[in-house]
């Protein structure tokens, strides 16, 4: 496979740094050389047989005074030292072995006080095209600031070709000298290989519902209360400053926005990256806790509490008066947990010291105690924190280098110890996307995660037996040579989860909640086999869901389904932070670092929440990232029992909705406390009784039926007073091949009922009208081309004409397995079919939208062209 290239260390890699990073990119553009290193030129040649070794190495002196924000001397700043180093291969290539090479720069402090913080540098290393720091016409192969006295990029494959490894300073209080190496071994190629999966005992999911149906929301997350409650949650980026999230109560079906409509912020801030807890058990309202911070400007955290599912949310900002600040230098990716009703656990990536720290509320998540502990040191990718009830632990895993590690503490986070999980050839080029874990109801813990070499995805396992032997001390850890645990505590053989056909995954994803034994692993998987990060990637992406129902058993099996109906997403999935931007052909990052399954208690279903982005092939990048949610209807539970769910098969003509659900005033934000609860009110206008597909025998297309509780005029009249709306808006949309599309019927008190289509349309920052051009900000639904529609108020029906000419279907596959777009026939197959309704708070007619008032919508559905 072609060398993988990799961002490590700082939270540049991460989404809720991107803005602010551009932003400085925009007053200093482009880094200048400061030097040469000694010598400034070397050739090396990968050895022709396995089980080989050369090296070669240099010596140089970093500027002072030579700042680079972006931790990465691609970027913004000044000042690097330059080692190019020739590299040729065997004539046969690595075609019966694998090549490791090791770029490294090793120094001794040289401010008088020898704080390692003063000078603290960076190294990345370019292939020739990018052999200029200031251009950004070329390749990275990787870079790497970790806060310690040494940087490493590892790398495999490498093409031949001149590389240049660069020196720069993150923080260059004086000149500093460095030593500098790289090391090429040939190894035995990785044993990984196409696995058949067990038989998946009828494990299906439902069509796609829309969570969101506006808001651009990269790395979706998900948290499912004990009670049943669905909350999921994700950025729009730091940019806009926003967290958006979004609660079902009714298993998946349907979810309602969080924070006070029409928006639906939960508090003012965020925006970086998104973090969500439930309570252990319930409050004295009954309720399971809600929680959720938010990452803000890198200094701290928006943060937001509810005792009554969502309905009122006390939010309190990222600064002294409330929330959280950082109490260290830059801030980044936080994990939540709660350990009782109303304490919680945040950790967060601190950058200066580089620490995994830990921080602990007392009032449900609103405000929080300084920092308590340090969970992990110097680790690259803290994953999210999860608490053992029957045990008393709380766990995390983390990354660092080519090993993944588990963080334990047995005293509500008050202490923590470390061990290792993996290294080798599983944890090769380090990890593509987090390592995450879950734990059965014995409390096994099951760890997962992608390399970034092969991109396969594992799993180990650590019985609860073992718990108490992952008991390095975190000062131990921290002064072993690379900052990595030794100890062994007795997790399995890494096992390969990825099944069949599928040579590529990112982003695993891990839940199992029920009996011991079975766990469910997700990620986004495709045929093609390659480098994701690579700009020039070709494939067609979705998810899968794998499950184990005896991962304790040594001859352990999983079975493959993939989740989704059509792709989410074509081509690059860029895993290299803003190394995404620097390559050429540039990466695609708008799915930006993960997504998640999550494990319902209270049925026995998994959920999983993935962004849709309406991405075609060859396009540069996605749209908006939309999230959407598939649940389980049917097959094995990680219960024991079986799961199967009625009328909601994936292809149908029909959807019922219950009667009650269009909710205004669902939820209210209030700074400090707790808001009274809102007058959340059903709104009958919106409120849909069922959706059904028929044939158009005009066109050749079909219509679409909604049916609602109430379309008279005081039924209309009095949800527009309700929500402050100028119109009302009914929308069917549709997955019309490629990209969503939607046909919508609306009505406002001087024009009546008027009707009209879409193909997919965007809004700018932060959801402007459709005729903003600052971006894609959120999704709108203009209505521009008039299609026949018809409104029988007595009988709450209305009826939509989508002709055949706009309706497109996916047939085919072009030579790298993405399917094709051609017109839809009869018999053609459309995905993911809702009905939403909307108050328009922003214009009586839909050429001006904003954030739509969102009250109802009916459960997803494929259909077929009649």
């Amino acid at each position: 496979m072609p060398s993988s290239s990799r961002l490590r260390g700082r939270a540049f890699a991460r989404a809720g740094l991107v803005a602010v990073v551009t932003a400085v990119a925009a007053v200093a553009v482009g880094a200048l050389h400061g030097g040469a290193a000694t010598p400034q030129t070397q050739s090396v040649a990968v050895p022709g047989k396995v089980g080989q070794t050369v090296r070669v190495s240099w010596r140089g002196t970093i500027p002072a005074a030579s700042p680079h924000p972006t931790n990465d001397c691609n970027g913004a700043g000044v000042g690097v030292d330059d080692a190019a180093v020739s590299l040729t291969v065997p004539r046969k290539g690595y075609d019966k072995f694998d090549a490791v090479f090791t770029f490294q720069i090793a120094w001794t402090p040289s401010n008088p006080s020898g704080d390692e913080t003063l000078n603290d540098e960076v190294l990345t290393v370019n292939s020739a095209d990018n052999a200029d720091p200031g251009d950004t016409e070329g390749s990275e192969v990787g870079s790497s600031d970790g806060g310690t006295t040494q940087e490493t990029v590892v790398a495999h494959n490498l093409a031949p070709g001149t590389y240049h490894a660069l020196a720069c300073g993150f923080v260059n209080s004086t000149p500093q000298d460095y030593s500098g190496t790289l090391t090429v071994q040939t190894v035995p190629r990785a044993a990984t290989q196409s696995l058949t999966s067990a038989a998946a005992q009828g494990l299906q999911f439902s069509a796609a519902t829309t969570a969101d149906p506006q808001r651009d929301e990269a790395e979706p997350l998900i948290e499912i209360a004990r009670d049943g409650h669905i909350y999921t949650c994700g950025p729009t980026g730091f940019s806009n400053a926003s967290d958006y999230a979004q609660v079902s109560t009714d298993g998946g079906d349907q979810f309602h926005i969080l924070g006070t409509p029409p928006r639906g912020q939960q508090g003012a801030g965020g925006g970086g990256d998104c973090a969500l807890a439930t309570g252990v058990t319930p409050n004295s309202s009954g309720n399971y806790q809600y929680a959720y911070a938010g990452l803000g400007a890198l200094s701290g955290f928006t943060t937001s509490t509810s005792h009554n599912n969502g309905h009122s949310l006390a939010t309190a900002g990222a600064d002294a008066n409330g929330g959280i600040t950082s109490n260290g230098v830059l801030a980044d990716r936080q994990w939540m947990t709660f350990t009782d009703d109303h304490t919680v656990l945040l950790s967060w990536n601190q950058q200066e010291p580089r620490n995994v720290v830990v921080q602990k509320s007392t009032d449900g998540g609103l405000t929080y105690s300084p920092i308590t502990s340090v969970a992990a040191p110097d680790a690259e990718f803290p994953g999210p924190m999860r608490f053992i009830t029957s045990q008393n632990v709380v766990y995390m895993p983390w990354t660092k280098g080519e090993q993944v590690n588990l963080a334990v503490s047995h005293d509500g986070g008050d202490t923590w110890t470390d061990c290792k999980v993996a290294s080798g050839a599983t944890v090769t080029g380090g990890t593509a996307g987090f390592a995450v874990a879950d734990h059965d109801s014995a409390g096994n813990v099951y760890v997962v995660w992608a390399d970034s070499s092969d991109y396969h995805t594992w799993l180990s396992v650590l019985t609860a037996d073992k718990l108490a032997a992952c008991n390095q001390p975190v000062s131990d850890v921290a002064a072993t040579d690379d900052g990595e645990p030794t100890v062994d505590a007795g997790f399995s053989t890494p096992l390969q989860v990825d099944r069949d056909a599928v040579r590529t995954t990112v982003f695993p994803w891990v839940a199992a909640g029920g009996a011991p034994g079975r766990v469910a692993v997700t990620f986004y998987g495709t045929t093609s086999d390659g480098d994701p990060n690579s700009g020039d990637f070709k494939a067609a992406w979705n998810v899968y869901v794998n499950q184990s129902l005896d991962a304790l058993a040594a001859t352990r099996t999983v079975s493959q389904v993939q989740a989704t109906t059509h792709p989410f997403h074509y081509d690059s999935i860029c895993l290299n932070g803003l190394g995404c931007d620097l390559a050429v052909p540039a990466g695609d990052r708008t799915l930006a670092d993960f997504f998640a399954i999550g494990y319902n208690p209270a049925n026995g279903r998994l959920s999983v929440v993935f962004d849709r982005d309406n991405k075609k092939p060859d396009e540069a990048a996605g749209h908006i990232a939309t999230p959407m949610v598939v649940t389980q209807i049917a097959g094995p539970s990680n219960n024991g029992g079986t799961v199967s769910v009625a009328g909601h098969a994936v292809v149908r003509t029909s959807s019922t909705d219950p009667a009650g659900d269009a909710l205004s005033s669902y939820s209210l934000t209030a700074p400090a406390v707790e808001p009274p609860d809102p007058p959340t009110k059903n709104e009958a206008a919106a409120d849909f009784t069922s959706a059904s597909v028929g044939p158009d025998a005009a066109t050749g297309g079909f219509t679409v039926s909604l049916g609602v509780a109430d379309l008279s005029t005081a039924a209309l009249t009095q949800a527009l007073m309700d929500t402050g709306g100028q119109s009302l808006v009914w929308v069917w949309r549709f997955a019309n091949g490629y990209q969503d599309a939607a046909v919508s019927a609306r009505w406002n008190p001087v024009s009546g009922f008027t009707f009209g289509y879409n193909p997919y349309a965007t809004g700018g920052t932060p959801c402007a009208g459709v005729t903003n051009a600052q971006g894609e900000k959120c999704v709108v639904y203009p209505g521009t081309q008039p299609v026949t529609g018809k409104v029988d108020q007595a009988a709450g029906m209305i009826t939509l004409t989508v002709p055949a000419t706009v309706l497109r279907q996916l047939s085919g596959a072009d030579a790298n397995g993405r399917p094709l777009e051609q017109p839809a026939v009869k018999g053609s197959r459309l995905y993911d079919g809702t009905a939403f309704s909307f108050a328009n708070t922003t214009g009586a007619t839909q050429d001006t939208q904003s954030f739509l008032y969102t009250l109802d919508s009916t459960p997803a559905m494929d259909f077929l062209l009649p």
